[in-house]
């Protein structure tokens, strides 16, 4: 079996990778699709070394987190030959940077018919967050306005879509190139930040979602009513504004999804089979061809995600 390994904290192909063993409550499922994300990186340059140490985790392959392919054991709810999508635990699981992954039927959900393995990819991570985000950390009415930064990237293109279901009002924080792209997905109103730089915005939102991880709550400040909610993408570089939350009426919202839910992504699929969220797929390489794909997503201007193909 073949995979990506880390050494010397670079990815590499390794070809002699043993199968991986099926626990309770798992299934064998086959990748045919997976994804790079920011994170693989990282884990692939030892940042979480300690972290994986700590949660025991001693799998070869440390990256790729959302996948889909075909069952390949029966499970109790997954039966073999379903075609499934999901996403692994960030920490404690196997990941999905090799042909084969054992997955807890928890983790994962039924591709719908109408999409394809390399749709199915691009879907569970940047679908799930902002379903949590947008659903679960705050209520949103066809009153709410809600500005999105990063709004272009992995999360952001279904952070939009799942915002606009809700019937919030959509601000989109992007680059000027991706003004119409943006518009199509449902936002109400895009706006370059080359243009119009965050700190020269003067309209308040109920809800600023930022998923560049690059702002803090001081910087959004003023862009929140008084009663308003900051929600940061990397919750781990916010302390302090969790421990303020006791002392004002703004509030950071401390987002973190680390697994797939079978339920909740159950009901993303059916929004997609239903024609209510579309997938997003920047490009998409052959699994061999790991490096341009790596490279690829390293470049700025991308439209979701970048997904790797084993056929």
């Amino acid at each position: 079996m073949k995979g990506l390994v880390a050494e010397n904290r670079q990815l590499v192909i390794k070809r002699d990778l043993n199968m991986p063993q099926v626990g309770e409550g798992e299934v064998l499922v086959q990748v045919k699709s997976t994804t790079i994300n920011l994170i693989d990186l990282e884990f692939a340059k030892g940042k979480y070394d300690l972290f994986l140490k700590l949660a025991r985790n001693n799998y070869t392959v440390k990256t790729g987190i959302e996948f889909s392919g075909l069952v390949a054991t029966d499970g109790h709810t997954f039966k073999k030959g379903d075609r499934v999508f999901g996403y692994v635990n960030l920490l404690k699981s196997d990941k999905t940077h090799q042909e084969f992954v054992s997955v807890n039927e928890q983790y994962i959900a039924k591709i719908p018919a109408n999409l394809s393995f390399s749709h199915a990819a691009a879907l569970p991570l940047g679908a799930l967050t902002s379903y949590v985000a947008l659903n679960e950390l705050v209520n949103l009415t066809s009153n709410s306005k809600v500005l999105i930064i990063g709004a272009s990237g992995g999360l952001g293109v279904y952070a939009i879509q799942i915002a606009k279901r809700a019937g919030a009002h959509v601000t989109a924080l992007t680059g000027d190139e991706h003004l119409q792209f943006l518009k199509s997905l449902g936002a109400d109103d895009v706006i370059d930040y080359h243009a119009s730089p965050l700190e020269s915005l003067k309209d308040k939102y109920d809800v600023v979602l930022d998923l560049s991880n690059t702002k803090l709550y001081k910087q959004v400040k003023h862009l929140l009513v008084s009663d308003g909610v900051f929600i940061p993408a990397e919750p781990n570089k916010h302390f302090l504004s969790f421990v303020m939350n006791a002392f004002r009426k703004r509030k950071t919202k401390y987002l973190y999804v680390d697994k797939g839910d079978s339920a909740k992504l159950t009901q993303i699929a059916n929004w997609v089979a239903q024609g209510e969220i579309q997938t997003c797929i920047d490009s998409e390489f052959l699994f061999e061809d790991y490096q341009s794909a790596i490279s690829r997503f390293l470049q700025k201007g991308r439209r979701g995600r970048v997904v790797l193909n084993f056929e």
